[in-house]
């Protein structure tokens, strides 16, 4: 079992998240897990083809699992989902790899949590959903590994929280991490427009922490981690998801050009759903394999290790 050390019950803030804005204004990440039945096929494996900051994420895991080789379920494979929001994450990997790992989802927002605990029991999963604030209620070296994902801009002190990721890993233990970051020096149109005044950014006023490519290695170094991988994603997505630059660029009356052809992109994804979408990232799955590690654009799938004591 997870080990908890003492915290005083506090009275959580409510904290601004991520995903669908609610009528107060607060964001919240309601994604449906991938695996939805009762088994994990090889034709539910397939999917991950489409969903590419997880396939790559997950697959880390998988790897890091069989490496291991867990077999005594008396101690089980640990997996904390830190930002685990209505629980899509903790249903996909208890449901992937099942009873030879433990799974336990944290998140600072106490309605996330408890969507994501009415989801884990609709899906039919055991896990665990903690509320914390700052501190995880862990004790030190508690998990294998720690999947995080779309979190690190929406914290406010990036260096703690890290720390702490790297707190309740075991020594060896796997990151991986899909951050948001600032405009690399290849989204060439986004960092036009945004030198001119324009954010494309359709979650802007929630992303507070982002950093370039260098800062954010340079604070996982510096939390403790080896990185050995470092992808960014989604290169040209002005041709692929038109629709997160669609209000940006639609709500100004410059950049006729770019204002001409997103407003055309966007129709023709709408028309061509759901094949245009699914076209769209698997394509990205396969930008990510191949030039993600040469390419600066906007977010980074990391993979990285607390590393071992000497």
């Amino acid at each position: 079992m997870v080990q908890y050390f003492y915290m005083e019950n506090k009275h959580l803030q409510e904290e601004k998240s991520w995903g669908v804005k609610t009528d107060d204004g607060t964001e919240i990440w309601d994604a449906p897990p991938v695996f939805t039945g009762e088994f994990v096929s090889w034709k539910d494996r397939l999917k991950l083809i489409f969903y590419p900051k997880k396939f790559v994420l997950y697959r880390a895991i998988a790897k890091d699992i069989q490496k291991k080789n867990i077999g005594d379920l008396r101690d089980p494979y640990r997996i904390l989902d830190v930002g685990s929001g209505t629980g899509a994450a903790v249903i996909d990997l208890k449901k992937l790899f099942g009873r030879h790992v433990e799974v336990v989802g944290a998140d600072v927002m106490r309605l996330q949590n408890d969507l994501a605990r009415e989801n884990v029991k609709k899906y039919g999963v055991h896990a665990e959903i903690v509320d914390y604030e700052t501190v995880l209620p862990f004790i030190d070296n508690t998990f294998d590994a720690v999947y995080t994902s779309d979190v690190l801009g929406h914290v406010p002190d990036v260096d703690a929280w890290l720390h702490e990721l790297h707190r309740v890993l075991v020594s060896g233990g796997l990151l991986a991490m899909f951050s948001e970051s600032k405009l690399g020096k290849h989204a060439w149109i986004r960092k036009y427009l945004m030198k001119r005044g324009m954010n494309t950014d359709p979650h802007a006023e929630f992303h507070i922490s982002l950093y370039s490519k260098d800062a954010l290695k340079e604070k996982i170094d510096d939390a403790g981690f080896d990185i050995s991988t470092m992808l960014s994603t989604v290169w040209f997505k002005f041709l692929l998801h038109p629709d997160e630059m669609y209000v940006a660029l639609q709500s100004s009356k410059k950049f006729f050009i770019l204002r001409t052809l997103n407003k055309w992109l966007y129709f023709l994804k709408k028309k061509t759903y759901p094949f245009s979408t699914a076209a769209a990232e698997l394509y990205s799955l396969l930008e990510l394999l191949t030039l993600g590690r040469f390419v600066e654009s906007q977010g980074y799938v990391v993979l990285a290790r607390k590393q071992s004591k000497q």
